[in-house]
């Protein structure tokens, strides 16, 4: 019996990931810009280790992200947000659906300057920095455009969130769609777990995405598959499967875009 391979995806949500694909190829120098650009990983080949630590530190992961996309650092103003709450608050002291702010944010101030902000706490996170830093940096690229992407404004996030990937930053979008974070007391055995979303697409759709981005480039995809954790993996390495086997669908937003 033959299996046939099966894409990880709805078909309406595959559709807006090919159709928002060619998108950014009209909008960001084609098919040959795209495959250009390298493949983004947490390696020091890409980032070099903060010598400061807190904001000062932030900030030097910030420019090398920045720069990254062709980006000068100095167009954008970085602010960190005020510090959330801490849900381990020590020996049998956990707090229960404690609120946290987004990981970033991104806004234009009255005098144009490019605001981003983003969690101090994610200093010490540094793949969720780079994939929030990534993210917000996005936001002023895509709303350049002059039309919307598919889908309509309502879509502007979600677009925001696949566009990390399509300027090559998928590992860090992938591992960062799901944090799972586990609390321990030592003194009674007790464990506690957390899940925190980031982001707008599911993990399922970023490992799509990065997928898609590698589609064609061995060394690119056995680099994915060293970073990737395991969760985003498995949904990986569906996609890729499906991808190869249907070579016409993993071609058809390049051949849309002439």
């Amino acid at each position: 019996m033959f299996w046939r391979a099966k894409s990880p995806l709805k078909a309406d949500d595959e559709d807006w990931q090919f159709a928002c694909w060619a998108w950014f190829l009209r909008h960001f120098g084609g098919a040959d810009a795209m495959r250009a650009r390298p493949l983004i990983l947490p390696t020091g080949a890409f980032f070099t280790r903060p010598k400061a630590t807190g904001h000062a530190a932030a900030q030097d992961i910030f420019d090398q992200t920045a720069r990254h996309f062709g980006l000068d650092p100095a167009e954008f103003r970085l602010v960190p947000q005020a510090k959330g709450i801490d849900p381990n608050l020590g020996p049998h002291q956990f707090v229960a659906n404690a609120p946290s702010g987004p990981a970033g944010t991104f806004s234009v101030t009255r005098g144009g300057t490019l605001k981003i902000t983003y969690r101090p706490e994610l200093v010490a996170e540094p793949m969720q920095l780079v994939a929030t830093f990534a993210h917000e940096i996005c936001h002023p690229l895509l709303l350049a455009i002059e039309t919307p992407p598919p889908g309509g404004e309502d879509m502007e996030e979600f677009a925001t969130d696949l566009a990390v990937s399509f300027f090559g930053f998928g590992i860090f979008n992938a591992n960062t769609a799901a944090i799972f974070r586990q609390f321990s007391d030592a003194g009674t055995g007790s464990q506690r777990w957390t899940m925190e979303r980031q982001g707008y697409l599911s993990p399922a759709e970023r490992a799509f995405a990065l997928a898609r981005f590698v589609s064609g480039r061995a060394d690119d995809e056995r680099d994915a598959r060293l970073f990737l954790d395991q969760g985003p993996l498995a949904y990986f390495s569906k996609a890729v499967k499906y991808l190869a086997a249907n070579p016409g669908i993993a071609s058809r937003p390049i051949a849309d875009d002439g």
